[in-house]
Parts: C-alpha cells; structure tokens; sequence
C-alpha cells in the first residue's frame, strides 16, 4: 500500500492511514471499537449466532414471516 499511495489521487491520500503497529490504532480508535484479537475491548460478532437467536426469538413477535434460511 505504501507503494501505491503517491500514483493515488489526493483525496485518497489524505484519508488513508497507514500504521506500523497496532499500539498505533489505539491514537484514533478507541479500545472499544478494536477487536479482542488486535489488543482492542471489541468480542468477536458471528453473523451465525445472531440469526440463530433471530429465529428462536421469530414466535415471540407478532408479525410473522419466514424463518431464516441457516
């Protein structure tokens, strides 16, 4: 990326950041918002898990509909 980033055009440049260190995120990220597996407060989100509580929680709802396709 390094590389590629004088043949980018200047809007571009100016919004992308490269760091050499993930201690650097933490400049402009908060701990919350960074991912357990790069030091950060953030658990891992499974897409997975959530439609299955989607679909056991589908009946308490009034408006029923199709049961996710999992």
């Amino acid at each position: 990326m390094t590389l590629s980033k004088p043949f980018l055009p200047e809007f571009f440049r100016k919004i992308i950041h490269i760091h050499s260190s993930v201690d650097e995120l933490f400049d402009y990220f908060p701990k919350s918002a960074i991912p357990a597996k790069y030091g950060g407060n953030l658990t891992d989100y499974y897409m997975a898990d959530w439609l299955k509580k989607a679909n056991e929680e589908q009946d308490n709802f009034p408006i029923g509909g199709q049961k996710n396709v999992f």
